[in-house]
């Protein structure tokens, strides 16, 4: 493989591209393959504003795509001075000539746009491979997510309803977000607050979340969005705590977590615990086979699922190259 037969095709976002793009993702990027489809990928990318400069190319190596590159402001967190990245392609030392000219590709640039200041490169596959090709580059790393799934047929609610019953006694209650819409005619500002209070309050090395409600409802309540997936613990009539999961648009029997927390003055009481015991027992009445998340390393969130049954099955990274 040498330089001289690789090819840039630019993404057009034709059918055939997203169809190449969602296919690559797959095989390259997710630990978990049997999750959402090409349209889901398709309305994601269609909350990404042009303020965030995305860029997505294709790597072709002598007539074959191998991989692909994507730059661009993250539109969840948004920061002038921060381009985020991505670079996919096999683990494969025959593909780390064509490797570098796309990277060094992203980091031309990220350095020829006005205002950015750091280059943030993420890992979906945080391998030894890939983590050296990227610090031999200069970036360091600076973030590790590790991601889990649990088999619900080997989840036991039994086991755990103590928990759930020790938050009862504390008076705080459970309830999915359906039940809550028929009596709180303000809920979406609610969960709102409460979604966004939690998000700043989860481990990154990002900026805190400044999302408008307006882009969060686009990017929560999806069209295939189920209120009946969402667990939210009271305390009376405060909304302190969320348990949220999503099946994705295909229905399937993969389910992703969407967040668990609990607003800070409510810690150390049991009560995420509670939630996702609620949630695992309710996902597993209605069908779902597993379940997966990613937690940072240091997140307690990742030693309460480790309890629950979850398992280890990959490792996700960031890194970030100083320009």
């Amino acid at each position: 493989m040498s330089l001289r037969d690789e090819g840039i095709i630019q993404f057009n976002g034709s059918p055939e591209h997203f169809e190449l793009l969602f296919d690559l993702e797959k095989s390259l990027d997710y630990k978990v393959k049997e999750f959402g489809s090409v349209e889901m990928l398709k309305y994601q990318a269609s909350l990404i504003p042009e303020i965030c400069k995305p860029l997505t190319e294709f790597i072709e190596v002598d007539g074959e795509i191998i991989g692909y590159a994507y730059s661009g402001h993250n539109h969840w967190a948004f920061e002038a001075s921060l381009l985020d990245s991505n670079l996919s392609f096999p683990s494969q030392e025959s593909c780390l000539e064509v490797g570098e000219m796309f990277l060094r590709r992203q980091i031309d640039r990220a350095r020829s746009m006005s205002g950015v200041k750091t280059l943030r490169g993420w890992l979906f596959q945080a391998n030894q491979f890939m983590e050296s090709f990227y610090e031999r580059n200069g970036f360091e790393i600076t973030h590790t997510e590790y991601v889990s799934e649990i088999i619900i047929r080997d989840f036991d609610d039994r086991k755990f309803s103590h928990r759930t019953e020790r938050v009862g006694k504390l008076g705080i209650r459970i309830e999915d977000l359906r039940s809550l819409q028929r009596r709180y005619p303000d809920w979406e500002q609610k969960l709102y607050f409460l979604w966004m209070a939690l998000e700043n309050d989860v481990p990154t090395d990002l900026v805190e979340p400044t999302q408008t409600i307006d882009n969060w409802r686009r990017t929560l309540i999806a069209p295939w969005f189920n209120p009946h997936h969402v667990y939210i613990a009271l305390d009376g009539n405060e909304w302190i705590g969320l348990s949220s999961y999503d099946r994705g648009d295909t229905v399937a029997d993969s389910v992703s977590t969407d967040l668990t927390g609990v607003l800070p003055e409510y810690r150390r009481r049991g009560i995420c615990s509670a939630l996702k015991v609620h949630a695992l027992k309710k996902m597993k009445e209605e069908g779902a086979k597993r379940i997966f998340t990613s937690n940072e390393e240091n997140n307690p969130m990742f030693e309460i699922n480790l309890a629950l049954g979850f398992k280890k099955i990959g490792t996700e990274s960031a890194c970030k190259l100083e320009l």
